[in-house]
């Protein structure tokens, strides 16, 4: 059964691909090993741009609440940030809740929907490209999207995957409570917490109050090879309850019972397209490093590729020389920006006083208020004054960095 386009992978990325080339009429196929629907372990935060860009595609029942921002904790504890807005700072979802509902919209437009279903290789010939299933049974579709996460088959069977590309890790775990303690520990503003290199962890520990859930998690964006071992993330999340619990900042009943273990990758991929071919989402490595947040940059990747691709199809042009029109236009919308949080990340494994170096940054309040709407997307990056911002930003950290 032939294709316009098979997109593996049914997470927010290829979910929002299957729903633009599905209203342009493709005929899509959408397809993933899981069978749905099926949780995924993430904060499940949406920076405001989110909803700014993709709004019209998300259905208001798949937002659970809104966060206007939170507090900060320095390393050593001692000092700690505020940013509070007006205006919501994150939307809050469930990620079993929110996939499934993205699929379900996808499934709607169109696209014709094959859980459980594990690709184990692709082959790209002359006039089409092949899917092969572990059951044996295939498919075929003039292009394929990759959209299979952090560990992609289709990135890896093509040979864009880097075997030595740096890689985060991080486990989380969300509890159900009830709105009055919700409200109780974190307000109708839904404020959460964040504490900077807990435990010297090349990262932090988050707290992500919903609206009858609260989401903790602790992760770390180390720059090693794919494969080797991370920190002992278990037990260092259990010393992170304890010291949310002394500080009293989580219910003392919260107990531990079965926390999920995810990878996330760190920096894009030198190559995200070859013939019959684009990576989008964790496959491509489209991240923000500093905090591990891909549900912006795997929906607007999908958006890129879908308007490549409906380009593609029509021209009759599915080659790789056509297709690198993809990450011509990734780079220009979001390249930089994932430049700038990778060197701010980078940069920071070699703190050797992280305590000092976080306060010199957060201290700037014009410094901090850019990076924080820059995180929550509230700068539109089209507008020639963007380019002022990244300069300033920038050269700020590097300034100041290379002082202490």
């Amino acid at each position: 059964m032939g294709y316009d386009v098979a997109i593996v992978g049914a997470g927010p990325a290829g979910s929002t691909a299957a729903i633009f080339l599905s209203k342009k009429g493709f005929k899509v196929a959408l397809i993933d090993k899981s069978n749905f629907p099926r949780d995924k372990p993430c904060g499940g935060g949406l920076p405001a741009h989110v909803l700014k860009k993709f709004g019209d595609i998300i259905p208001n029942n798949l937002i659970e609440s809104h966060s206007y921002g939170g507090t900060t904790f320095s390393p050593s504890q001692k000092y700690q940030i505020k940013h509070i807005t007006d205006d919501p700072f994150t939307s809050m979802v469930l990620r079993e809740k929110f996939d499934y509902g993205l699929v379900k919209e996808a499934i709607k437009n169109g696209a014709e929907f094959k859980p459980g279903k594990k690709v184990i290789d692709i082959e790209i010939l002359k006039e089409k490209g092949r899917l092969i299933f572990e059951d044996k049974t295939s498919i075929e579709s003039n292009i394929i999207i990759g959209a299979d996460g952090v560990w992609s088959t289709i990135a890896k069977k093509t040979g864009l995957s880097n075997k030595n590309s740096k890689i985060g890790f991080s486990v989380v775990e969300e509890y159900e409570l009830d709105e009055v303690t919700m409200e109780k520990y974190f307000g109708k503003k839904r404020l959460g917490y964040i504490h900077s290199k807990f435990q010297n962890l090349a990262g932090y520990g988050w707290v992500f109050p919903k609206k009858i859930h609260l989401n903790i998690g602790v992760g770390e964006i180390i720059y090693k090879r794919r494969g080797k071992e991370s920190a002992n993330l278990k037990e260092i999340y259990k010393s992170y309850i304890t010291l949310l619990k002394k500080q009293k900042l989580i219910p003392e009943s919260i107990k531990i019972k079965k926390l999920k273990g995810g990878a996330l990758p760190v920096y894009p991929l030198k190559k995200t397209y070859s013939n019959r071919v684009i990576l989008i989402g964790d496959a491509g490595g489209f991240i923000n490093p500093t905090s591990g947040e891909g549900i912006y940059y795997a929906m607007a990747s999908a958006k890129i590729a879908a308007e490549t691709i409906e380009k593609s199809l029509k021209i009759g042009d599915n080659s790789e020389r056509f297709l690198s029109n993809f990450q011509k236009k990734w780079k220009k919308e979001f390249g930089t920006e994932l430049k700038i949080f990778y060197f701010i990340s980078k940069r920071q494994q070699k703190w050797k006083n992280r305590e000092k170096n976080l306060m010199l940054i957060f201290k700037d309040e014009k410094l901090k208020n850019l990076l924080m709407e820059t995180m929550a997307g509230n700068l539109d990056l089209n507008k020639c004054k963007w380019k002022i911002l990244k300069r300033y930003i920038y050269a700020s950290i590097k300034n100041k960095l290379s002082k202490s």
